[in-house]
């Protein structure tokens, strides 16, 4: 599968079966995020994979964006500090974004389904999860094996949304 069959064909799954995610499908996975460009290759995420069950259904309580229980979750991190610019945290939260991106298209390639979630009450995850200070959760990612593909959602033009030259100016396309 190519890069634009990936971006193309992948969809925001929100039902799996109850098929095991193998730990080397898992390790391609990871192993995307951690080539996910980063500012200044500063690589500030941390990721934290979870598969127990019990540890998964924590996070569930407190994740009101996750309705069924997937194989595995990646909790995306980020680095945070005392005093640091609002540019670097900028920063660090669009790397979260990217990381995210790729952990999504290198699943679907490899027949995973997933979903971002953003929903979800941070000190509790932090708790959940012993994740130290200085550190903050930021994304979750669910994955699992899906049933089928829902239908891709509608996309506006791009004449709607891309412009020429400057802001407004009308993109032939």
């Amino acid at each position: 599968m190519d890069a634009l069959e990936a971006i193309k064909g992948r969809r925001s799954i929100r039902e799996f079966t109850d098929d095991p995610i193998s730990e080397e499908i898992l390790a391609e996975i990871l192993d995307a995020a951690r080539w996910a460009p980063s500012g200044g290759n500063r690589q500030g995420w941390r990721f934290v994979l979870v598969t127990d069950p019990q540890v998964k259904e924590m996070i569930r309580k407190v994740s009101p964006g996750i309705f069924a229980l997937p194989a595995a979750f990646i909790v995306i991190c980020m680095k945070k500090k005392a005093g640091a610019r609002a540019w670097d945290e900028w920063l660090y939260a669009a790397d979260c974004g990217i990381a995210a991106q790729n952990i999504m298209l290198a699943a679907f390639s490899l027949g995973i389904g997933t979903c971002v979630v953003a929903s979800f009450a941070k000190e509790a995850l932090r708790e959940i999860l012993e994740v130290p200070e200085g550190i903050e959760p930021s994304l979750i990612v669910t994955l699992g094996h899906y049933e089928s593909l829902p239908e891709a959602p509608e996309r506006k033009p791009l004449k709607e949304i891309a412009f020429l030259n400057r802001y407004g100016e009308e993109w032939g396309q």
